[in-house]
């Protein structure tokens, strides 16, 4: 019996620094220091006869044979938490989203969470929107909080979507140069006779150039930047610009928005999450308490 106490322990190590990426941060998790879970590893690929993980300075990734075991660990997993009902005292709960809606909306999400569950160490990665789809679908963040349209998560993979808040967009400029120009402007290919700044590549600049398509109209910005509290400071700044924002966002700015006859782009940004909720208990808790307040 002892064996196989240790032997499970082994196993959940594993688990742990699979999921987390990194031996450091799954070594504070689990109180170890990071050479000694280093060990630990090394003698359940011993006693597997097995490589499960390559270490690197970047992180570890895990071989075949170490997707495999994590794939049948989290299995069990799931079965367990739900057997116990409760978030995990010091577990994780690893976050994926993007540089805008952590800015703008994730504190007050993580405020709840962090009030119930204060011993739980959360973890944001900020990134753009394919490679979290990628975090997503290879277990590295837990919970993915982005604008939709989403890939289709439902049909591919045995994930659960949920809207979280709906939002329309517009583009502004300073109240100076409104007064000027901008209340004469009155539709998309009209902006192209200003100095505009864009975002990059984003599900909204996406959404923006679906309608310019139906449109028949090509936008040709000055600047492309990568987030909104950026673009608003330099906006209000140059008096100059023209920028495209989300309505929300224009609230406790200089900026106004412009009169566009055009129908702007509209949607909502949610969380994606595996069904078995990544058999991280934690991600049930989080979920729940979003959509009870």
């Amino acid at each position: 019996m002892k064996e196989a106490r240790n032997d499970i322990q082994l196993l959940y190590d594993f688990w742990v620094v699979a999921r987390e990426g990194k031996l450091n941060v799954a070594a504070n998790i689990l109180d170890l220091t990071s050479s000694n879970l280093s060990k630990r590893i090394s003698t359940l690929e011993g006693l597997m006869n097995q490589t499960l993980m390559i270490r690197d300075n970047k992180g570890i990734k895990l071989t075949l044979q170490g997707k495999q075991l994590f794939k049948k660990i989290e299995s069990e997993m799931a079965n367990l938490t739900s057997i116990y009902g409760k978030a995990d005292t010091k577990g994780s709960l690893i976050i994926g989203t993007t540089r805008n809606i952590a800015d703008n909306y994730l504190a007050t999400y993580l405020t709840i969470f962090k009030k119930k569950y204060p011993n739980v160490f959360i973890k944001i990665i900020t990134d753009n929107a394919s490679n979290l789809n990628t975090y997503l679908t290879e277990h590295k963040i837990d919970i993915l909080i982005d604008y939709f349209p989403q890939i289709n998560f439902t049909e591919k993979y045995d994930f659960e979507t949920k809207s979280l808040n709906e939002f329309k967009t517009c583009f502004a400029c300073s109240k100076d140069f409104y007064m000027k120009n901008g209340k004469y402007i009155e539709s998309l290919k009209e902006l192209n006779n200003y100095n505009l700044v864009i975002p990059g590549s984003s599900r909204r600049r996406q959404m923006l150039d679906e309608i310019l398509q139906k449109n028949n109209i090509q936008l040709n910005p000055k600047i492309e930047m990568p987030d909104s509290k950026l673009m608003i400071n330099f906006v209000e700044r140059t008096e100059d610009y023209i920028g495209y924002f989300i309505e929300n966002e224009l609230a406790g700015t200089n900026l106004i928005k412009l009169k566009i006859k055009e129908n702007l782009p509209s949607n909502s940004f949610g969380i994606v999450y595996l069904k078995n909720f990544n058999s991280n208990y934690n991600v049930k808790k989080f979920v729940e308490l979003i959509y009870d307040n």
